[in-house]
């Protein structure tokens, strides 16, 4: 039995925001949270629904924004350049575990990082798109269909998902040897100079002698 599509009553800048408001509530749940193990799940739940959100909205929406929206192509080059920071972030976290000390930082980093990306998304993109005629309900279906394949299957290593759009393993790779390629350059060391202090002209002493050498009465 095939499969047919998936469902929804809502538009698709209505189904991403309800992404959004489900990552904020993880993110709030971590922020109260003091248990290590508890922070842990967290953190691969905040990975997962990222990794989902990103990929769709890369294969489904953005394609539909730079087609149909007004100034599609710049807002969709904006998402994609903070996308891959918080990419950069994910692939960091997940090879933390809940006792490292570094984990509270980094997950309040990429947390206001995504604030950030969600409140220029929902502020201009959504707006642009709703104002360009797009099929809403049927970016709708396609986005949750996507979603559930995604689900599905196990999560990716978080390096690789730092892979924007078609770049594939590709791109991957040639940015993690330029990364390499930077950590291999040594760091110069500032040469010190120590100059001696310049040695000040003995100052010509004026000649109070007049003439023949005999020095003048007053």
């Amino acid at each position: 039995m095939t499969r047919g599509k998936a469902k929804t009553a809502m538009d698709v800048t209505e189904l991403l925001h309800q992404d959004h408001m489900k990552v904020s509530e993880l993110f709030f749940q971590f922020s109260k949270s003091e248990d290590e193990a508890e922070k842990e799940d967290l953190v691969k739940q905040i990975l997962t629904e990222l990794h989902v959100h990103a990929k769709v909205e890369e294969e489904v929406v953005y394609p539909a924004v730079e087609e149909d929206a007004e100034e599609g192509d710049e807002l969709v080059g904006e998402a994609e350049v903070e996308h891959k920071m918080v990419k950069y972030l994910m692939a960091e976290l997940s090879e933390m575990t809940g006792d490292d000390e570094e984990l509270d930082s980094k997950v309040t980093v990429l947390c206001e990082l995504v604030k950030h990306h969600v409140r220029e998304e929902e502020k201009e993109m959504f707006k642009k798109l709703r104002e360009s005629g797009a099929d809403l309900e049927e970016l709708a279906e396609q986005v949750q269909s996507r979603k559930e394949e995604l689900m599905a299957e196990p999560l990716p290593t978080m390096k690789a998902t730092l892979a924007i759009g078609d770049e594939g393993e590709e791109g991957v790779e040639g940015e993690e040897e330029e990364a390499e390629e930077a950590e291999e350059i040594p760091q110069l060391k500032a040469l010190e100079t120590k100059r001696a202090p310049a040695k000040k002209p003995a100052a010509k002493r004026s000649s109070a002698k007049g003439r023949g050498g005999k020095r003048r009465s007053a």
